[in-house]
């Protein structure tokens, strides 16, 4: 997985070399209508060399070179004009004006091209979904929980908005060390949380992946013991595990429910470690409670997560099923 300032710029490459090829196509498009195009295009390609050796060599015969210089270029417009093709046809053309499809304005500082093409791929990169890219702060829909208390004298809805605000003010500062795990049951919204957390994240420039702790130690199994027969995934999943390692916001979505093995447990336990050292922000989700998550990884993995990371409970209904019946 190449970064997504990489991929802004080999698409900026691609359209600067769509560009010349579509110049070269009308140029050839030119010369079969009127034969006569290829001296006058030969002609100008040797004025422009003189009038550079004339500058260089103190201005002599400027002036005559660039007499010649205009003259084949109204040539070269009326051979246009009588092919009913207008004047700029055959100039260059640039997507972006301002950097000419370099990446870089005039002072070589990032072009809002590039920042927008990077911010395109950062969000591709992310490996979320359609419909967690719509599942944000903004449209957070807190009529899918319940105003009923529990036994606690809590409802749901108040924990939504508990939790809600947390994840907020996470999503706002996470890149100062800060770290999450999502606790609750299956369906109760940890990964609407997840996606409102990524999307906030992505909107402030950050780079975030998302991926299931399942797919996740699948990959990094495959990896490691040389699962991958095409050379192809195998590039492709070494790309993935570094780009995790490097990310600025890694989510991990419902730990507990890989297939856990004494590889896959050292592999989590290396992986947030690392971040942690590194100061890279994770969010975990589980419904594990802390006794089971101790005996399926280690006590040093469950200790990591307790000592540096914030938990969130999250406890109501079944959102899925809420969602369902509100189409």
């Amino acid at each position: 997985m190449q970064s997504a300032h990489a991929l802004a710029m080999n698409e900026l490459n691609k359209i600067r070399e769509n560009n010349i090829t579509e110049l070269e196509r009308k140029k050839a498009e030119i010369r079969t209508a009127a034969p006569e195009y290829s001296k006058i295009e030969s002609d100008l390609m040797k004025g422009g060399n003189a009038l550079l050796r004339s500058v260089l060599h103190g201005g002599k015969d400027f002036e005559k070179i660039k007499n010649f210089i205009q003259e084949k270029q109204k040539k070269k417009i009326s051979i246009l004009k009588s092919l009913n093709l207008p004047d700029d046809y055959l100039d260059e053309h640039f997507n972006c004006d301002i950097c000419h499809d370099t990446g870089f304005d005039e002072n070589g500082k990032k072009c809002v091209c590039l920042k927008a093409l990077t911010m395109k791929y950062i969000d591709i990169n992310s490996n979320m979904t359609a419909l967690m890219k719509k599942q944000t702060f903004e449209n957070f829909d807190f009529s899918l929980f319940s105003p009923v208390p529990d036994n606690s004298g809590k409802s749901s809805l108040d924990i939504a908005k508990t939790v809600y605000n947390s994840a907020k003010d996470f999503s706002d500062n996470f890149e100062n060390g800060l770290n999450l795990m999502l606790k609750g049951n299956a369906g109760t919204g940890k990964t609407y949380i997840s996606s409102c957390i990524a999307n906030r994240a992505l909107a402030r420039g950050k780079t975030v992946y998302y991926q299931t702790s399942y797919k996740l130690c699948e990959t990094l199994e495959n990896v490691k013991f040389g699962k991958y027969e095409n050379p192809d995934e195998l590039s492709s999943a070494v790309s993935v595990i570094k780009y995790i390692n490097s990310v600025d916001l890694l989510i991990i979505d419902d730990l507990g429910t890989e297939f856990i093995t004494q590889f896959t447990a050292a592999a989590l336990f290396d992986l947030i470690n690392t971040r942690l050292i590194n100061n890279k922000s994770t969010v975990i989700s589980t419904n594990l409670d802390f006794d089971s998550m101790e005996k399926l990884y280690s006590s040093r993995f469950t200790s990591r997560i307790l000592g540096d990371f914030k938990i969130m409970i999250i406890t109501g209904g079944d959102l899925r099923k809420q969602m369902f019946e509100k189409r």
